[in-house]
């Protein structure tokens, strides 16, 4: 069981929210720092040596989420049964549509049972380390069990008269046995693919250990030794590391400090963050546990000494350590993927729609002023990198601002006559919709702010210490912050602790329906909305 660690974050009003767990990301920033877009973090002739080779090293594949693998598995399943349930049908002439009660009872029952999970939620993360017959034996298995029990309902339930028992026990069977070949044909290729991931290292996760010492020296050799095939180490990590002796066993590794780590987690999607302390160090924990938890991974703390002799069924990737994690992500991979589904989904459709609108948005930025007709500004986006959001243009070529170092104002000279209309009425957000299609941004989160935003010449992680966990989702076109108000400018300290209450009141409570109702609520308010300048 993962132990949820709670905190709160007190608004100027009196408003406690919760924080919870650091939400789902990769990559966090440096406080202050403005990343050179397009490189991740610090120029490249700026990094130590192996975080350098890191970077240009173009030849690492893409990597696969192990639940991807998973997914696939369950899908292919799923759309198996129903197109042998389909080819079965049409073969059979003794049933015809539309289906008489019997038979439609027993495939309602198929189709359900084969949407539940193939075993429990443990064996079906272990799917991607099952060996080829077991593999296949759980999926013909899953599938007998629905047959069967869809038969037994449908003829032993409701006893349906022989004339009609006939021609259904022919169907089921028909069913059950192209359904069982065809997943036992489609477990095979998928597990030679998976053999092919696996080679090419493509299913690993990437782990970064914490802590130079006796017991750092340990977890590695115990990963190593136990796991090479799903644990891909790639560097250890100290603040401490300079002022004693390292490990034999570590010294290959990339060492460096906390804020290397940081730039490390930018040029590679690392998955966890094992700290490899003593837990007796109460204090020192605390503090590295601090530094690291705005850092948008999974983190888990190392058992001490003894604890490698105790296996943990919870971690059988990490050769069962019993490691205890302290945080992880707010969402599932499903309901990541759900997000994502429904982004993408929403924005091509959004597109298409609103295509004539802008058409004639652009036609009338290009008559009322020389320029171009989109702006792009540098912004930070999921986990502290800087993408480039594309609006369209609102001020004067001259005065466009890439990286947001003044914040406009009422009466802004540098606005034109059309891109004051577009900032009264939001229309100049309308192209961040390529950008949800990029994966850049999502259709609802936390706003992205420009680089060079502060306040009063203070950062905005001086002013609000939990301000790097908003960037552990991807940012949004519109937010919880903005339909409650808060739109525009941030030009006081109240303001902005206010607004980062509301993002992490979001990312707490997630769900598909606050997103959906997020939109109406910006359509309904945001777009209307007259003080916008």
């Amino acid at each position: 069981m993962t132990p949820q660690r709670t905190t709160s974050l007190e608004a100027p009003t009196g408003l406690v929210l919760p924080v919870g767990r650091p939400p789902m990301g990769r990559f966090s920033g440096t406080p202050g720092r403005v990343n050179r877009p397009g490189q991740n973090g610090r120029a490249r002739d700026d990094l130590t040596p192996p975080l350098r080779r890191v970077a240009l090293d173009g030849k690492r594949l893409p990597r696969i989420h192990p639940a991807v693998v998973n997914s696939a598995i369950q899908f292919a399943d799923f759309a198996i049964v129903l197109i042998a349930g389909i080819a079965s049908f049409a073969v059979q002439s003794a049933i015809h549509w539309p289906l008489p009660l019997m038979p439609a009872i027993a495939a309602t029952l198929v189709v359900a049972l084969m949407t539940r999970s193939l075993t429990s939620g443990r064996e079906q993360q272990d799917l991607t380390r099952q060996r080829l017959l077991k593999l296949i034996g759980n999926g013909v298995a899953h599938a007998l069990t629905a047959f069967g029990f869809a038969l037994v309902a449908a003829i032993a339930v409701f006893q349906p008269n022989p004339a009609d028992r006939a021609p259904l026990v022919a169907w089921l069977l028909l069913w059950a046995t192209n359904s069982v070949a065809g997943i036992a044909v489609a477990r095979l290729v998928l597990s030679a693919l998976q053999a092919r991931w696996h080679a090419a290292g493509r299913l690993k996760q990437l782990v970064a250990v914490y802590g130079t010492g006796d017991l750092a020296e340990r977890l590695v050799e115990r990963l190593r030794a136990v796991c090479p095939e799903t644990i891909d180490i790639v560097g250890v990590f100290d603040d401490r590391a300079g002022r004693g002796a390292v490990g034999e066993g570590l010294r290959e590794l990339a060492h460096g400090t906390t804020a290397e780590l940081v730039e490390m987690s930018r040029l590679l999607e690392i998955d966890r963050i094992v700290v490899a302390l003593p837990h007796s160090a109460e204090k020192r924990l605390l503090e590295i546990l601090r530094k690291l938890h705005k850092m948008p991974v999974e983190i888990s703390l190392a058992p001490d000494m003894v604890g490698f002799n105790l296996p943990a069924k919870d971690h059988e990737e990490f050769g069962g350590l019993p490691l205890l994690d302290v945080y992880g992500r707010p969402l599932t991979f499903g309901q990541g993927l759900v997000k994502t589904v429904f982004d993408r989904f929403a924005a091509a459709i959004g597109i298409i729609i609103l295509s004539p609108v802008l058409l004639a948005l652009s036609a009338a930025i290009r008559l009322d002023s020389k320029g171009p007709i989109l702006f792009r500004q540098n912004r930070y986006g999921f986990g502290d990198r800087v993408i480039q959001v594309y609006k369209f243009r609102t001020m004067k070529a001259e005065s466009s601002d890439a990286n947001g170092e003044k914040q406009t104002e009422a009466n802004d000279p540098r606005i034109t006559r059309i891109g004051g209309f577009l900032r009264r009425w939001s229309l100049d957000e309308l192209p961040q919709l390529l950008n949800v299609l990029r994966g850049e941004l999502s259709l609802v989160g936390p706003r992205p702010h420009a680089v060079s935003m502060h306040i009063k010449q203070r950062r905005n992680e001086d002013i609000v210490p939990d301000y790097a966990l908003r960037h552990h989702v991807k940012p949004g076109i519109t937010g919880w912050a903005q339909v409650n108000g808060y739109h525009g400018p941030v030009d006081t300290e109240r303001a902005l602790h206010e607004r980062v209450a509301y993002d992490l009141d979001y990312i707490n409570h997630w769900s598909l329906w606050f997103d959906i109702r997020i939109i109406l609520k910006t359509v309904f308010i945001v777009l209307g909305h007259r003080e916008a300048y």
